[in-house]
């Protein structure tokens, strides 16, 4: 059943067996595993469904350390939250990435055996190909760059598979609003999660509505699903019992946030195949008639985007972060209407795709140079244009700011750190790559300066890809987290958390397949607190 909250009657109490924070992937994902079963579920969206600026603003805050883009781009209110608006690129972590290393704070509590069946069902509910996410699997869809690479280099190919469910609130609206056991209300901002005086339990939500008024949910279980900057700003917000906040005991509730860096580190001047004999590409060979090699060295046919990898081995081996780099021609990024009008047109979303077409008449010229030097031009040069991992930072967190919103909460205010050890391997590792790929017959490797220059410094522009991850990280020890390995906050018997938030560290991959993963099994956890079973994955509510 989906509800407008501004319906309930002022001072209402709304009861279930299971209450959800939030709407967006981790909500709708863990909702799916609970649909028509016996467990009442109530799930509250801030936003509605579809686009409201004003919901929007409720996520917005400052950024006072790097440069960021505006908060709410990262937190959009609306049923769906960020995945209806991500790019639905999906890969799961290396198993690297959850080993301990010889850095402060690495690693995970849970290792990639234990999450293996939590990938094949996130594939399963993302309705992604059983071939996998190495290049082998899919050496008949890489672009002939990339295919070469996989053959002659000792680099590896690595591939992202787009998720059909996009945007997710259009896949789910059907079988949320069909369900029996299930309630969504949209338009419904927890302001408080109220702890009980003990402050071991969750006694209930205090609850606002877009019209102004207030009610409450109590619930047996809660789990707050609201991502990195609104799961961090509720439970420091929620303090009129525990002056800290709920879960901040040992004040780790909004530390180590983390952002995959996404930006160019270096450049490879061409050499001709007949300089060096390698092959002739036409991606990185021909003018006008390379135009569709290009398009698919960024789009490839079979649905799929490849990146290059060093290897597993090397990584552990030197203690490097993880690192994905694209290869492509030189550009300025494109206007994000543009990318966000194609998109659409990507998923076949006509009515989207109409309402976008006069914002992207505005942006023609910005969208032709676009056109003109990343697909129609032969290029000069390669771009190494990095998605790398950063070490984890008790420094880089969110806190709350002295501004309030429209209900008097606590705006967020983020604080990302990345430093001089994060730059000092990346740089590493793009100077392997870079000799790799010129022993392959393309041009030496030429750094950007920033990689190379002394200090913190990376850019002094916004740069990232809206991965928010870290702020109520998972840990065995209270000291060291805000969640146990299932997902339940220390020292709070009935508070769950799950989504990208509760990310220990963060590999390179997009956080959305590993968000579905880590919520999968928290749903089974919480199934068996609940005292009933739920469905393995919500394969089959989508008609």
């Amino acid at each position: 059943m989906l509800r407008d909250a501004a319906e309930i009657k002022d001072g209402a109490t709304v009861d279930a067996d299971l209450c959800i924070v939030g709407g967006g992937l981790a909500g709708i994902a863990l909702a799916s595993t609970f649909l028509d079963t016996e467990t009442r579920v109530v799930l509250l969206e801030s936003g509605p469904v579809g686009e409201s600026a004003e919901a929007d603003d409720l996520s917005n805050g400052e950024s006072t350390a790097h440069p960021y883009f505006p908060l709410s781009d990262g937190a959009p209110r609306r049923l769906g939250g960020a995945a209806d608006l991500w790019g639905a690129w999906c890969r799961p972590f290396d198993p690297i990435d959850f080993e301990e290393r010889d850095w402060p704070w690495s690693g995970w509590p849970l290792t990639a055996e234990e999450m293996a069946p939590y990938y094949e069902k996130a594939r399963q509910f993302l309705r992604m190909s059983e071939r996998g996410f190495a290049g082998e699997a899919w050496a008949d869809g890489l672009p002939p760059l990339y295919r070469h690479i996989q053959d002659t280099t000792s680099l590896e190919v690595g591939v992202w598979q787009e998720s059909p469910l996009a945007p997710i609130s259009e896949a789910y609206t059907g079988p949320l609003e069909a369900s029996e056991n299930l309630t969504v209300y949209v338009g419904a901002t927890v302001l408080e999660v109220v702890q009980s005086a003990d402050l071991g339990a969750i006694d209930g939500l205090d609850v606002a509505t877009s019209n102004g008024k207030r009610f409450t949910v109590r619930a047996d279980q809660y789990v707050l699903a609201g991502g990195a900057l609104g799961t961090a700003r509720l439970l420091l917000a929620s303090n009129s019992r525990g002056g800290a906040g709920v879960g901040n005991g040992h004040g780790m509730v909004g530390r180590y946030f983390a952002e995959h860096p996404h930006i160019v580190a270096g450049r490879i001047p061409l050499s001709p195949p007949a300089a060096t004999g390698r092959p002739r590409f036409a991606a990185i060979d021909s003018g006008l008639p390379g135009t569709f090699a290009r398009i698919e060295m960024e789009r490839p046919k079979a649905g799929i985007r490849a990146g290059i990898l060093l290897p597993e081995d090397v990584r552990r081996r030197e203690n490097l972060l993880n690192v994905i780099a694209h290869l492509r021609p030189p550009s300025v990024e494109p206007p994000r209407v543009a990318l966000e009008f194609f998109r659409e047109v990507r998923h076949q979303n006509i009515k989207k795709v109409l309402k976008g077409i006069p914002q992207l008449l505005r942006h023609i010229p910005e969208v032709i140079n676009v056109v003109y030097r990343r697909l129609l031009k032969r290029p000069r040069e390669l771009e190494l244009y990095v998605q790398a991992e950063t070490a984890p930072n008790p420094d880089s967190r969110v806190v709350l700011s002295a501004e309030k919103d429209t209900y008097g909460m606590p705006r967020a205010e983020l604080q990302w750190r990345i430093g001089s050890l994060d730059k000092e391997l990346l740089a590493r590792t793009v100077t392997q790559m870079g000799s790799e790929l010129e022993a392959m017959g393309l041009g030496p490797l030429r750094m950007e300066p920033w990689v190379t220059d002394p200090g913190d410094v990376w850019s002094t522009e916004p740069f990232g890809g809206l991965h928010l991850m870290g702020t109520t990280r998972m840990s065995v020890s209270p000291e060291d987290g805000v969640v146990d390995p299932d997902g339940r906050v220390h020292g709070v018997g009935n508070l769950w958390i799950v989504g990208s938030s509760v990310f220990p560290s963060y590999g390179s991959s997009n956080p959305g397949m590993t968000i579905a993963a880590t919520t999968f099994r928290t749903g089974e956890r919480l199934a068996l607190e609940l005292g009933g079973e739920s469905r393995s994955n919500g394969d089959d509510t989508v008609g």
